[in-house]
């Protein structure tokens, strides 16, 4: 029967757009069936059990090598300084050893393209508002109203103020912000500020000088943000410049279809 392992090694950030991230080395020993695609799993500190995103949002593909079938797979969306384990739906009952990224900064996960990331500076955390839907009924004769819900007070909403030191890092959070999907506001376990790691869809971002003088570079970025659920679909991580090659025929025609190193990382 089918076997199938999770190694999980976290590679830390080593320069400040190194994005933190788990290694899985997946391997099924196993056979009748042999399998040659795998579901990975995260096990999360609060035990919601997450897919861990591919570069298609489909199962793993494991190749053959030698009597075992393998394959990679980078998560760059685990918990910050909070223990996981991982697994897969095909053998739920083998899970790697726990591990934790060691992660001391904020960051800004973008899903989909996991290289626009970056570390964030937050100058204030706003206040956060639970919404809900209800209808408000007076009827004639009676002193008190009745009020009627859906039964679900709704996810919060709020408001983030972040700071870029740099006409570069405002050029950053510019691109990573560009297509408007939704991030991953990463906040370490241990800073305690109530506002747990969510997935995050912004509304209109509001750019502020801190000086009112023109070479000045530092900015303010006002985010109103709405905490979502985790946006399916896959990550362009899992590309490569063989991939790229497969595609074009060398690299001049890749920079003909793709101006910037962004674009590249952005795909299609």
């Amino acid at each position: 029967m089918s076997a199938i392992t999770v190694t999980a090694t976290v590679e830390n950030s080593t320069g400040p757009l190194d994005v933190p991230r788990v290694r899985l080395n997946v391997t099924d020993t196993g056979s009748s069936p042999a399998l040659f695609a795998a579901t990975v799993t995260r096990l999360d500190p609060d035990g919601r059990v997450v897919p861990v995103r591919t570069n298609d949002g489909n199962p793993l593909v494991l190749t053959t090598s030698g009597t075992t079938r393998v394959g990679l797979l980078y998560d760059y969306e685990a918990p910050y300084q909070a223990p996981v384990t991982y697994s897969t739906m095909e053998t739920p009952g083998s899970s790697s050893a726990a591990v934790t990224v060691a992660e001391s900064k904020v960051w800004l996960i973008h899903p989909g393209v996991p290289e626009l990331s970056m570390p964030i500076s937050v100058a204030s955390v706003g206040n956060r508002t639970r919404s809900i839907s209800q209808g408000v009924f007076r009827p004639m004769g009676r002193r008190s109203p009745v009020v009627q819900t859906d039964g679900q007070r709704k996810s919060p909403e709020g408001t983030l103020e972040l700071n870029t030191l740099t006409l570069a890092e405002a050029a950053r959070f510019e691109a990573l912000t560009d297509d408007a999907g939704v991030l991953l506001l990463n906040v370490p376990a241990s800073f305690n500020w109530g506002l747990p790691t969510s997935y995050v869809a912004l509304g209109d971002i509001e750019e502020g000088r801190l000086v009112d003088y023109a070479p000045e570079p530092r900015r303010l970025q006002n985010l109103p943000y709405i905490v979502v659920d985790r946006p399916a679909g896959g990550s362009q991580s899992e590309r490569t410049f063989i991939d790229l090659l497969a595609q074009f025929s060398s690299l001049n025609a890749i920079r003909s279809a793709y101006p910037t190193l962004n674009a590249v990382l952005a795909g299609p």
